[in-house]
């Protein structure tokens, strides 16, 4: 009699948290009551608004495909752009895959990809395996362009300055965040892309902000934008419910992908800006330069950008 045991290990190595988002009601011409998250036009009269908490969808997910005894283990990747994956055995009795395991594949966006193939090494005798995953976005392998240009994420008429810079003392401490730029700017202006890409991810649903690090750190609203060369640009702490953009889309340098708000761990009304790339599945931010109308240049704390 065959026995067969599958036990699954997940490890994620991104922080996934609860959203919040609007609902509406209303009640249409022909009296039918409506529930929507979507935001009615200024045609209809009478809509009351709440904010309910929903659950935040992990970036990948596994699924099973195949016989007991012939599996395919199935990532399918809901990003809109590559996210490794390290995958390997924890238990593994009378059992074989292909690729061998431990192995580190790249999903491509909006995928589905057989990754591994596992089958008993004696077949009609029992076995079991147990499988742990973790993953990252963006391709392992990716590498900064050194002819790679940002514009000012903000229209050029506009002029703000820079409140934290590159190794910020205040949040820019850690490997993620260290290059990273926090511009002062009002809610509500618009927010442009530094660079081309395809969006990856789009959190939009978060409200509220607070010092409280445990509490709102990862709650700031957020839009995920890949590069041609992989490396990711991160616009944060963005108004609720103002992206412009979904994922999948690809974004030109300059296009409206949101509105500038204050959500998430903040002390006030600003644009967090970062450069990151995944470094043998670890996150970290890059060096970068801003392009403007007198050249590239450097951000540092105090200095005022843009109106050129």
């Amino acid at each position: 009699m065959l026995k067969r045991s599958l036990v699954f290990c997940v490890g994620v190595l991104v922080c996934i948290g609860a959203e919040a988002k609007h609902v509406y009601q209303y009640t249409d011409a022909q009296g039918v009551l409506h529930y929507t998250d979507v935001k009615p036009g200024e045609d209809v009269k009478e809509v009351k608004s709440s904010v309910v908490h929903v659950d935040h969808q992990p970036l990948i997910r596994l699924r099973q495909d195949g016989s007991d005894d012939n599996q395919t283990e199935v990532f399918v990747n809901s990003a809109g752009g590559p996210v490794s994956v390290d995958i390997r055995f924890e238990i593994a009795d009378n059992v074989q895959s292909q690729p061998r395991l431990p192995a580190r594949i790249v999903l491509p966006g909006l995928s589905e990809t057989p990754a591994v193939h596992i089958t008993p090494i004696i077949a009609n005798a029992s076995f079991r395996y147990q499988l742990h995953y973790a993953y990252m976005p963006g391709d392992f392998r990716a590498q900064q362009s050194n002819d790679a240009h940002y514009r000012l994420p903000f229209p050029e008429s506009e002029r703000f300055s820079i409140a934290q810079a590159f190794g910020g003392e205040v949040s820019h401490t850690d490997k993620q965040n260290h290059y990273a730029v926090d511009i002062a700017m009002p809610e509500g202006t618009p927010i442009l892309a530094a660079r081309d890409g395809v969006v990856m991810t789009v959190d939009n649903d978060f409200y509220g902000a607070g010092q409280d690090l445990s509490k709102y750190g990862d709650r700031a609203n957020n839009i995920r934008i890949v590069h041609g060369d992989g490396t990711m640009a991160v616009y944060a702490h963005l108004q609720l419910e103002s992206a412009r953009v979904s994922v999948g889309d690809h974004v030109h340098a300059g296009q409206q992908i949101a509105l500038s708000g204050n959500t998430g761990f903040t002390r006030g009304p600003h644009l967090h800006f970062v450069v990151q790339q995944n470094v043998s599945m670890d996150l970290v931010a890059v060096p970068f330069k801003f392009s403007g109308g007198n050249g590239e240049f450097v951000p540092e704390r105090g200095m005022v950008v843009g109106g050129d």
